[in-house]
């Protein structure tokens, strides 16, 4: 099976469904970790603000180190970041990189990317070239340089807590308590982000531990307080899949009535088992 994360940054893919991905990949599936922007944007030091290459090369590494944990693909589109904008070159480029993902004409089973009310212009922007890629992949005409698809993946959102336009609706849940602790270390090897630039822009980087030891434990708390409320949710809501009454520790996906529409037992061999 394939399966192809689409997010704006390099670390949205770990951020939001590293569990799940980790999971899929130790099944023996193809995971690729795709960022439409090269995340060259988010940090404040005057090296990277100077010369923001070189925090793009900086990211590409991190990205690289995050997806070797769990044996998956990191790659960018390099777009700058704060600039990601869904027009028709783009929607170009993203329904080639879904086409070019998977065997010739059958693309990719499963694409995850962000809802289109995401609170981040750039997550929009992927979000919505990623639906306005969905029909035209089995277009013939349309990008002809790349086979066509005979059929549209399945697309998924990943949970959010945005309720402009519409709250999401957790429909898939992933227990992700097995690999809790392999997340939080895919997250630590984003350090320019987890550790630096979003602790900056919040105001709480004097909270960073400075050892690696201090920052797994970090990476992980937030990883099982993020697990948690998201297993709480898929209770008090209800899913069609998922092991809703055992999890503590949970992602969790909403299907996009843009892509190929999957019954309950193909969810969860989507989603592994």
């Amino acid at each position: 099976m394939y399966v192809l994360f689409i997010g704006a940054h390099p670390d949205d893919a770990e951020s939001a469904a590293g569990g799940t991905l980790a999971l899929l990949a130790r099944k023996g599936h193809r995971v690729r970790m795709l960022s439409v922007s090269n995340g060259d944007a988010g940090h404040f030091a005057s090296e990277y603000l100077e010369d923001r290459s070189r925090l793009a090369d900086r990211r590409r590494q991190e990205a690289a180190e995050a997806a070797g944990l769990i044996d998956a693909e990191a790659a960018d589109m390099d777009a700058h970041d704060g600039e990601v904008v869904a027009d028709l070159e783009w929607t170009r480029k993203v329904t080639r990189a879904i086409r070019g993902f998977g065997p010739t004409g059958q693309g990719p089973d499963l694409v995850i990317t962000h809802r289109p009310v995401d609170y981040h212009r750039d997550h929009r922007s992927t979000s919505r070239l990623v639906l306005d890629s969905a029909y035209m992949l089995t277009v013939p005409m349309f990008c002809p340089e790349t086979p066509h698809l005979r059929s549209n993946p399945v697309i998924a959102y990943h949970a959010d807590s945005f309720t402009e336009g519409g709250p999401f609706r957790p429909d898939v849940l992933v227990d992700i308590e097995p690999v809790c602790e392999l997340k939080a270390r895919m997250l630590c090897a984003h350090a320019s982000q987890m550790f630096e630039w979003l602790p900056y822009n919040s105001g709480r980087l004097d909270e960073v531990p400075p050892d690696p030891a201090g920052r797994l434990a970090m990476m992980l708390q937030r990883v099982e307080r993020g697990g948690r409320a998201r297993a709480e949710l898929a209770r008090r809501t209800g899913v069609r899949v998922g092991p809703v009454a055992t999890c503590t520790l949970a992602e969790l996906f909403q299907i996009s009535e843009y892509g190929r529409q999957p019954d309950d037992e193909n969810l969860r061999a989507l989603f592994g088992g």
